[in-house]
């Protein structure tokens, strides 16, 4: 019995030598990945959310310019925000869709 279990180990020798590198192989591979993400979390910069205001319709004026970029004038200072095209658009449907319903 004895020497079986001794012949059975002797065999499987290179068996468990090579079982053993890949558990090595891919705990480095883990252990990389999750490096790395604690990494990501340390040193990537903080960006602030988009900040939401709510307007009153009477507070604001609603204008297009040229190139369809939406302006959002503030009646009381004379300030305005300068937004993209296609916001400018979306809003204009808005806006027509809400006109043509109410008619």
């Amino acid at each position: 019995m004895k020497t079986k279990i001794k012949s059975f180990f002797e065999n499987s020798r290179p068996v468990i030598s090579k079982i053993k590198l890949i558990l090595f192989v891919v705990l480095c591979v883990v252990s990389s990945f999750f490096m790395g993400m604690i990494y990501k979390k340390m040193h990537t910069p903080k960006v602030k959310g988009i900040e939401m205001i709510h307007v009153n319709k009477s507070e604001v004026n609603l204008a297009l310019d040229e190139h369809n970029n939406l302006l959002v004038i503030d009646k009381s200072t004379g300030n305005y925000t300068v937004y993209d095209d296609s916001v400018g658009v979306s809003i204009f449907k808005i806006y027509a869709r809400n006109i043509k319903i109410t008619e």
